[in-house]
């Protein structure tokens, strides 16, 4: 039994003194950094699913991951950009460009409320710059998802409004 043990602790110092095998030579990387200088590119297309409200006044936590939240702010802008036409929106399920026309009558459907959005999904890519020691991530779209409830009330989840695409 001691001479297994004294093999275990052999092969981790043995393991432990190697050197990574996923050591990352940067030089060969700079041909990926991003035009803005951003860094190198690491994730393309991520999809981040982020709650903005809190349905839960029990759930503490949640409630202090979003002080600093100022979600009525966020949907209003977001809406009055799709409205303007600042920025194009797109429903989520045909890919079709929503007109202003539908986006107006997508607000007065049964059980839409812009009080229920609560979760913004984004998909971005990130980037690394080793000689700033940063990452910046970059927003390509946005989905709002507002909450919907069960005949007992009870929560069931997120359905989408639309998708914003960003520049």
């Amino acid at each position: 039994m001691k001479n297994r043990i004294f093999i275990v602790l052999v092969m981790c110092a043995m393991i432990s003194c190697r050197e990574s095998t996923h050591s990352v030579n940067l030089k060969t990387h700079q041909d990926r950094i991003d035009d803005s200088s951003a860094g190198i590119l690491v994730a393309e297309n991520i999809i981040q699913d982020i709650v903005i409200k809190n349905i839960d006044p029990d759930d503490a936590w949640t409630q202090e991951c979003l002080q600093g939240m100022k979600r009525e702010t966020l949907v209003d802008i977001v809406f009055e950009l799709a409205y303007s036409g600042k920025a194009v929106v797109y429903d989520f399920d045909t890919r079709e460009k929503l007109t202003v026309r539908q986006l107006k009558q997508l607000e007065r459907a049964a059980g839409f409320s812009r009080d229920k959005i609560g979760k913004i999904q984004f998909m971005e890519s990130w980037y690394l710059n080793p000689d700033k020691v940063t990452v910046t991530k970059k927003v390509s779209s946005m989905v709002l998802g507002y909450e919907t409830f069960d005949s007992e009330g009870e929560f069931r989840g997120y359905l989408p409004v639309f998708r914003m695409v960003l520049n």
